[in-house]
C-alpha cells in the first residue's frame, strides 16, 4: 500500500494540487455526493507481494464466493485505518522501538489527546478559571479535577504528537475540550472554551484536517456531564442535553472556522450522536440526545461521530458475529434517525472502538479477527473514518506498555498483524460479494489500477476449501496471506501465525522479518481455489488481466438460490444467542422477536441488506426480558419464516 516515502510524496502533491480543487466523488447507495473524508482521500496503489509458488488444492470446493466487481458499494476512505494516541501514554513518541512499530502499522490517522482526557486537557496550559472538583459518574461523587496540559513534561505533548505524525506520514483527528465549556467558572465559559479551541486551530496552522468537539459528553463519566450550578456564571443547567451541546457546538465551530480562515486552512468538524434508540436508556440524557443535537448542532457539523465497543464475551464466535451485525445495526439506526428527525445527511465517523470482551479475549488473535470484520464492515457501510482505541497500554491496546520486563518493549499484540495487512488489500472501491457458507465472511475491493483485493474470514472451527468466482478478467496469479492463532489458551490464543510462520523470540507474532514473509502465489488456470483454515483470515490479491475464469453455472447460482432461517444457537439460551440466516437477493430485511401473545418485544433488523449469510447476536439482558418462550420472524421480499426460541434464566 503506502510506504512512508510514497505517502509523504503523495501528501505533498495532494496539498499542492488537490486541496485547491473539489474532487468529484462517485455516488453509491447510502453515500453522499460530497464527503469530507472522500474528497481528501488519495488514490491507493496495489502492490504485488513477494511470494512463493503454491499449488491449488485438488479437493472439491466447500465454499463459493462470488465477487461482483460491477456492483460497487462505495468509494473507500483512506481514514478508515486510524488509531489513537492518548496523551496519558507519556512522551514515548521519540522511542525508536515504539516509533518503528507504529511506522510498520502505518495508521492513516491518529486521534489525540483522548478519550475522556480530552475533556480535562488544555493544549497550551491549564487555566485558572476551573473548579477544584468535577462530577465523576463512575463513582457518583465529586472528585478532584486533575487538569492536564499539552505542555507538561510527562503526558504526550502536543508538539510530540505532531512530530510523531510527521515521522509516520499520518493525518490527525484532534478532540477538543468541550467539558471546559460546562465546568469553567469564568463569566462566559462557552466562549472561553471556544476561544481556546480556535487558538489551537491557529497553532495547528493547517496540519490537521479533522476535529471533533468533546468526547462522549452525554455520558455521566465525562467531565461536564453534571456541573455545580453555584459556580457556573452563565445559567447552564446542572445536567447536559443534546440540545445544549448542539447550541454550544455552533459557537465552537464558528470560532474554529474563523481561525482556520485566518490561516488559509481547511478543517472539518464532527459532532457527537448516539447510534441506538435512547428512549429506553438507563442514562436519561440519551433519550433526546440526537433530537436535540440534530435540531441545534447538526447544520454546522461536517460529520457525525459515534463510539462503540463490540461484544462482552469470551466466546469467539459470539464476538465475531457481533462485529458484523452490530455495525450494520448502528449505521442503519443512524440513517433512519437522521431521516426521521429531518436532520442533514452527513458522513459518519466512529472515532473510538474496540472489543469489550474479557482481558484474555482482547489480547488474543480473536481480537485481530474481529478487527478485520470491523474494518471491512466500516468500509462496506460507507463510514468515513475509524479510530481504533488504542495504540498502547499494559492490559490492552495494539502495543504492550506494561510492567513485565520479560515482555519486549512495545511488543505488538496479535491485532497488530491483522491491521498490518488489511490496508494492503483494500483498494479504492468496495464491491459486493456473496458467500455460500454462514461461517465465512467475504469482502472485496477493486483498485483503480485493475487489481482485486479480497478479505475472507472463517469464523467457524472447520477447514474449508474456498473457490473465488470473480466476474471480471484476471491475471495469471493470485496471492494469499493466511493468519491463524496458536494452540495456547484454548480458543483464545495469544499468538498469531502468518502462512505458517511462527512468532519470533518472545513476540506474540512473527515480528522479526515480517516484511519478508512470502505470500502463497497460486497460478490461475480454470479456477481460483485455496484452503481456508479454521478461525482464520485470508488477505488475497488477484492480478489484473483479461483471463476469464470459467464458472459452472450451477455452482454460481447456488450462492443465491436458497433463503434460510436457522435455529438460534444456543437454544435454550441465557442471556445471549445468535440467529443466522441467508438471503437470496439484496433487499429490505426485517428480523423481529415476539412473545407468546404475538407482541413485538424487539426488532433486531430493519434495513437494506445484501444477499448472502448474516449472523445477528441477541442479548436478552439488554432488553430486560423474563424467562419464557419467544418467536423470531425473518421477512424479506416474498419470504417469511418464524422459529421458536427459549430464554431460560
Amino acid at each position: 500500500m503506502f510506504t512512508k516515502d510514497r505517502l509523504s510524496l503523495m501528501r505533498k502533491l495532494f496539498i499542492c494540487v488537490f486541496i485547491l480543487t473539489t474532487i468529484p466523488v462517485a455516488t453509491a447507495f447510502g453515500q453522499l455526493s460530497s464527503n469530507c473524508f472522500l474528497d481528501y482521500s488519495l488514490p491507493k496503489f496495489a502492490e504485488i507481494p513477494i511470494s512463493k509458488d503454491a499449488v491449488q488444492p485438488t479437493s472439491e470446493a466447500t465454499v463459493y464466493i462470488n465477487i461482483n466487481t460491477s456492483d460497487t458499494l462505495g468509494k473507500i476512505s483512506n481514514y478508515i485505518f486510524g488509531n489513537a494516541l492518548p496523551s496519558w501514554l507519556g512522551n514515548v513518541t521519540t522511542d525508536n522501538v515504539f516509533l518503528n512499530n507504529v511506522s510498520k502499522l502505518a495508521p492513516t490517522l491518529i486521534r489525540y489527546p483522548g478519550g475522556s482526557w480530552s475533556d480535562i486537557f488544555f493544549w497550551n496550559g491549564v487555566p485558572t478559571d476551573i473548579p477544584d472538583v468535577v462530577w465523576d459518574g463512575n463513582s457518583n461523587k465529586w472528585t478532584t479535577l486533575y487538569a492536564q496540559s499539552g505542555k507538561n513534561s510527562w503526558p504526550t505533548t502536543l508538539d510530540n504528537y505532531y512530530t510523531m505524525r510527521d515521522n509516520i506520514g499520518s493525518q490527525g483527528l484532534i478532540t477538543i475540550n468541550y467539558g471546559y465549556a460546562r465546568y469553567g467558572t469564568g463569566a462566559d465559559p462557552v466562549a472561553q472554551a471556544a476561544h481556546l479551541a480556535a487558538d489551537w486551530v491557529r497553532y495547528d496552522n493547517g496540519r490537521t484536517l479533522f476535529w471533533e468537539i468533546g468526547n462522549e459528553n452525554g455520558g455521566p463519566w465525562e467531565a461536564g456531564w453534571k456541573i455545580d450550578t453555584t459556580l457556573n456564571k452563565d445559567h447552564q443547567p446542572e445536567i447536559i442535553s443534546g440540545e445544549l451541546y448542539g447550541k454550544h457546538f455552533k459557537i465552537f465551530t464558528d470560532s474554529m472556522r474563523a481561525a482556520a480562515a485566518e490561516c488559509g486552512a481547511d478543517i472539518f468538524i464532527g459532532g457527537q450522536i448516539i447510534h441506538f434508540d435512547g428512549s429506553n436508556s438507563w442514562n436519561a440524557v440519551d433519550k433526546k440526545w440526537n433530537e436535540g443535537f440534530f435540531k441545534e448542532g447538526a447544520p454546522y457539523a461536517d460529520f457525525y461521530v459515534m463510539h462503540n465497543y463490540f461484544g462482552t464475551s469470551s466466546d469467539p464466535r459470539y464476538l465475531l458475529d457481533w462485529a458484523s451485525s452490530e455495525t450494520q445495526r448502528n449505521i442503519s439506526f443512524i440513517r433512519q434517525d437522521i431521516k426521521a428527525k429531518g436532520a442533514p445527511d452527513k458522513p459518519v465517523a466512529i472515532t473510538e472502538y474496540n472489543m469489550s470482551g474479557t482481558d484474555l479475549a482482547k489480547t488474543s488473535f480473536v481480537n485481530g479477527m474481529q478487527e478485520i470484520i470491523l474494518f471491512s464492515e466500516f468500509i462496506k457501510q460507507n463510514f468515513g473514518m475509524s479510530c481504533r482505541w488504542l495504540l498502547a497500554t499494559g492490559d490492552g491496546g495494539m502495543f504492550y506498555d506494561g510492567n513485565d520486563s520479560s515482555i519486549p518493549a512495545w511488543n505488538p499484540r496479535p491485532e497488530f498483524y491483522y491491521a498490518y495487512y488489511i490496508q494492503k488489500f483494500f483498494g479504492d472501491y468496495c464491491v459486493n460479494t456473496v458467500t455460500t457458507n454462514n461461517d465465512i465472511l467475504s469482502y472485496a475491493s477493486k483498485f483503480d489500477t485493475g487489481e482485486t483485493g479480497v478479505v475472507v474470514v472463517n469464523k467457524g472451527t472447520s477447514e474449508q476449501t474456498v473457490k473465488l468466482l470473480p466476474t471480471k478478467g484476471v491475471g495469471n496469479k493470485f496471492y494469499v496471506y493466511s493468519l491463524t492463532g496458536g494452540t495456547d489458551n484454548g480458543q483464545l490464543s495469544q499468538y498469531v501465525y502468518i502462512n505458517g510462520t511462527a512468532p519470533t523470540g518472545k513476540a506474540w507474532g512473527p515480528l522479526e522479518g515480517l516484511d519478508k514473509i512470502p505470500a502463497k502465489a497460486y497460478p490461475i488456470t480454470s479456477e481460483l481455489k485455496y484452503t481456508c483454515p479454521p478461525r482464520s483470515v485470508q488477505f488475497i490479491m488477484i492480478e489484473r488481466g483479461s483471463n476469464i475464469v470459467s464458472v459452472e453455472n450451477n455452482k454460481r447460482n447456488s450462492i443465491s438460490a436458497n433463503f434460510t432461517l436457522e435455529q438460534n444457537y444456543p437454544n435454550p439460551f441465557n442471556p445471549e444467542t445468535v440467529i443466522r440466516y441467508s438471503l437470496p437477493a439484496n433487499g429490505i430485511t426485517s428480523l423481529k422477536i415476539c412473545d407468546l401473545l404475538g407482541r413485538q418485544v424487539i426488532e433486531l433488523v430493519n434495513e437494506y441488506q445484501s444477499a448472502g449469510a448474516h449472523s445477528i447476536p441477541f442479548n436478552a439482558r439488554k432488553n430486560l426480558l423474563p424467562s419464557g418462550v419467544y418467536f423470531y420472524t425473518l421477512s424479506s421480499g416474498n419470504f417469511i419464516q418464524t422459529k421458536k426460541m427459549v430464554l431460560m434464566k
